[in-house]
Order: C-alpha cells, then structure tokens, then sequence
C-alpha cells in the first residue's frame, strides 16, 4: 500500500469510507447526517452517472453531460464531507485500511458501491472487440464507431466490406439490450436516410442477438410478447435461442454456427459484480459481495456492500436482488438509516426491496411496463417510463435539458449530436 495518506481536515465524528458515486453510493451519503459522521466518497470520475440513459448518447440524442453530474455539487455545502478522485488499489479488511492512487486512508466504517461491470463469460476476444454501455467512455466511443463505419462504407467499393460497415449487433434482449437496438432502428429510419443520400441505408442493418427464448426476461408474459412486436415490427432482425460465442471484430461467430459479418457489436448480454483491487475472495460469491440481510459484509461487523456489487443470498432471493438502480437506491437509503440506528445502540434492521415496478422502452411511443397486476405497453408505458427517468435524474438542469431534447426529437425526428469528437480506436 502507498506510504502516503489521504489527507482530510481533522475531526472526531467517526469516518464512513464509501467507494462509489453510483446510485447507491450517492443515495446513502445524501441520508447521513452530517452532524454525526465524517464521510470520504471516492470515485474514479468526478461525476455521478446515470447509467440507464447511456444509450442515448450514444446514439447523439443526448451529450455527456446530460446523464452526468458533479459529485461535489451534488454535496455543495455539506458538513464533513469529502470526495477524492482515485482508483482503489487494495485494501485490508482487518487494519481498516483502504489504498487508492492517491494515498491511504484508516477507516471506522466501509461502504463498497461500486456497481457492475459487463461480464464477457471468458470470451477475451469479444471483450476486445466489442463495446458494452457501462460509462460515458463507452457511449461516446459508440456513438463514434458507429458515424466511423458509416462514412468508411462511403469509401469501399468492396461490397461485402460495406455490408460488414452498414451490419449493427447487439447482444442481449434485457432493457438495455433492446433499447439500444430500438434506438439504432429509428437512427436508421429518421436520421440517416437523410444525412447519408449517397447510401442505399435500407442496406444498413440492425440485429439483436437474445440467447433465451424471449425478449425481458424478469419481465411479465404480456410485456415480453409486447417488446418482441414491437422489435420486429421496427425492422430489426431477431435472433431467440441463439449463443454468441465469439467475435473477432470482423466476424460475429453464433452458437448454431452461422456468423454475421459486422464492425459494431454492443454487448448488454450479462454483467457482474465490480469487486474492488484485494478484496478478500472469500467473501465473494456469483461475482458479488456477499452480506447478510442488513448488507453487512460477511465476516466484518463494520464492512458493508449495497447495489448491484452486493449479493443477499436467501432463499427467496437466491441469485440475489436484480441489479437495478431503484435496489440501489433503496439500499443506499436503508443503509443509512441502519448506521443512525446502530450509532444509538439498536440493532440493524434487514433490508426489503419494494418492486416499484419495471420498463423498457424500443422507440418512440414504445415501452412496457409491469407494476405489480397492472402490464401497459405502447405510449401510455412511453410516457411512464419518459416521467420515472427524468424523476431519477440528478440535478434541475440535466431534467431540463433531457426533457427539452427529447421534445425536440420527438417533434423533428432528429437526434442532432452526430459529432465524431473523438475518433473510435479499439482496445488492444
């Protein structure tokens, strides 16, 4: 570990450590009272993101900082609170001690939030080659390799290298997964038809790879037979009960043994939990963190984990619960209020998910929703799911700016941010 410490005003409020400024990061410092614990968030970006709108970016609908916010204006003004930026290197457990790039730190309480990562099953290839929609890295790169291979096939002559440029996978018929896709179909349909006239785009296509039987999964039989409707019905080419085992960044390699050549591949197939540098494998399981019902890391009275990095394994949630921000959230916040119980010398209650219910949407006026008995789909679930992700971003402006663009778009069938900022390079 770095000889060096992180450097903190000096106070004798107990300091909470909490590695991440994700849902569950940021909901749990915003219920702790800042007149009882000193708090030290870190995070590798100076910014919280809001991960499910990723897409849209990527597909130039909205910029960066639309879907992102600083970690210190969200905290602006409060109390004992501090934020580094750094990468976590290690840390130990028993010492109460946590590394990062920027120096060492001694805690009394820790709190890892540091969400998921996208989960290649072993396919180090795919890995390489293939784009997931976890950071705004991500999306920007997407949004680049996708104008890239559209002006590239403006360059060949060779008709089966344009086939491969005009040909966009995505892996994994989850929310992310077909909306994504949606979002490249109406790209096709309303915007490229008109910036790329010298192009037959009707050649421009659009596949989404679903290894199960059925789009949405966890979701309800009316919803899934729904999104496959409207899937279909945008033009984009299904493929059920088929495996993806390898791309090579030319060739998409299927289970059934066909392949489809193409330049872009996202993948939204499957993620995991991201464990911090040295964390003790043997309070690991299924790629999570396990923790008791209180989250409450196994094996450590003053470790904890929330959101998707976290499993509670019981018996009615064996694989534990979804990785969705609204449990991260919610687990952010019960966390937060079983510290304030434990400080007055009760004891921790245990943590119980309330399903506020589920959507996705596949494009303009297409979305499903499941609450509870209630299964709506069409544009009475557009609009829900337009309300309930403005509501769930941070900050008055980045809401306004969202709303405004999706207005303009919705009026003009335009997604306006088709900027190549940055030239797409592949990982090597």
């Amino acid at each position: 570990m770095p000889d060096q410490k992180i450097i903190l005003p000096p106070g004798n409020l107990p300091l909470i450590v909490v590695i991440g400024a994700g849902f569950a990061g940021i909901e749990l410092v915003r219920n702790l009272p800042e007149d009882l614990f000193r708090v030290l968030l870190i995070d590798r970006n100076n910014y919280h993101t809001f991960q499910p709108l990723l897409y849209q970016v990527a597909i130039g609908g909205l910029e960066p900082d639309s879907v992102a916010y600083p970690v210190r204006k969200i905290f602006s003004g409060r109390k004992n609170f501090y934020f580094r930026i750094a990468e976590v290197t290690g840390m130990d457990l028993d010492a109460r001690t946590v590394a990062t790039s920027v120096g060492t730190v001694r805690y009394d309480m820790l709190v890892v939030a540091t969400g998921s990562q996208a989960n290649f099953f072993g396919m180090d290839d795919l890995k390489s080659n293939s784009i997931s929609l976890k950071s705004v890295t991500d999306a920007l790169d997407l949004r680049s390799l996708i104008l890239q291979n559209l002006e590239a096939s403006l360059a060949t002559t060779d008709e089966t290298e344009r086939e491969a440029l005009l040909s966009m996978v995505v892996v994994g018929g989850g929310p992310t997964g077909i909306e994504t896709a949606g979002a490249l179909a109406e790209l096709k349909k309303h915007v490229f038809r008109k910036d790329y006239p010298e192009l037959d785009i009707g050649r421009m296509k659009v596949t989404l790879v679903e290894a199960g039987p059925e789009l949405l999964a966890s979701m309800s039989a009316k919803s899934r037979k729904a999104a496959e409707h409207f899937v279909r019905g945008m033009g984009i080419h299904l493929l059920l009960n088929t495996q993806v085992k390898n791309y090579d960044g030319q060739t998409l390699s299927l289970g059934n043994g066909e392949t489809i050549p193409c330049k872009a591949v996202i993948w939204s197939a499957g993620v995991t939990g991201q464990l911090p540098a040295l964390f003790p494998s043997g309070a690991t399981e299924k790629g999570r963190i396990k923790t008791d019902e209180a989250n409450r890391v196994t094996g450590y009275e003053n470790v904890f984990a929330l959101g998707d990095v976290a499993g509670i394994f019981t018996p009615s949630t064996p694989r534990g619960y979804p990785m969705l921000a609204p449990v991260a959230k919610q687990q952010g916040k019960h966390l937060a209020k079983n510290i304030i119980r434990q400080a007055a010398g009760s004891e921790m209650t245990p943590f119980s998910y309330t399903d506020k219910g589920t959507m996705a949407t596949v494009g303009r006026a297409k979305a499903v929703l499941d609450f509870q008995k209630l299964h709506l789909h069409g544009f009475t679930a557009w609009i829900g799911w337009l309300f309930i992700h403005l509501m769930y971003l941070v900050g008055f402006r980045n809401k306004m700016i969202v709303l405004v663009n999706w207005m303009w778009n919705y009026i003009r069938y335009d997604s306006a941010i088709r900027l190549i900022i940055r030239p797409y390079k592949k990982k090597t």
